[in-house]
């Protein structure tokens, strides 16, 4: 998982039970066919898993990472794999998008989700940049969102990065995938 000094400059926030999860955790799910691999990663009720704190600077940006273990190698790489679909982008944009139109003081909502470059991490990595758009009592906003899978043996670990202010840099995503992987072993 990650520590403070992988994220110097940023505040711990430690987890809170009774946080509801956020619109994407529902999205994501729903994009990976409800994989209970992915519904249990991130949750304080996943026996095999872990979270770690989230980290903070102020308002803007926060990164959270988590890691679960699958019953077997082959459970995991379907996990992996179904998170790799090339349908996963649009699938997510979609749900991303009709997630906040539910909320009336939502308005002008759009989303576009892009597969990240490629990241050399464990057996499979993939990321992707979700940056939706919307309105909200008569401000503009925009949200970059980043999702890292990391696919190590039967594990999987998560990292998600959300920003108010500019897309998380490439060399600072990297350095985290990296710090992540290198942590991960299975039990």
């Amino acid at each position: 998982m990650l520590t403070d000094t992988d994220l110097p400059g940023y505040t711990t926030d430690p987890p809170d039970p009774n946080d509801d999860p956020p619109p994407t955790d529902a999205a994501v799910n729903a994009c990976v066919n409800n994989n209970a691999l992915f519904v249990q990663l991130g949750e304080d009720t996943d026996p095999r898993g872990a979270v770690s704190p989230d980290f903070s600077k102020g308002d803007e940006i926060t990164v959270g990472p988590a890691v679960t273990f699958a019953g077997t190698e082959d459970e995991a790489r379907a996990a992996g794999t179904a998170f790799s679909a090339t349908t996963f982008p649009t699938r997510f944009s979609n749900a991303i998008t009709a997630e906040l139109r539910k909320d009336p003081d939502f308005t002008n909502v759009t989303a576009t989700t892009a597969r990240l470059p490629a990241t050399t991490a464990g057996d499979q990595a993939v990321g992707y940049r979700s940056t939706t758009r919307f309105r909200v009592s008569g401000t503009a906003v925009t949200v970059y969102a980043d999702l890292v899978l990391i696919r190590s043996g039967r594990g999987l670990a998560g990292i998600q990065r959300s920003s108010f202010s500019t897309p998380f840099p490439e060399a600072e995503r990297t350095r985290l995938v990296a710090a992540v992987a290198g942590r991960r072993a299975a039990p």
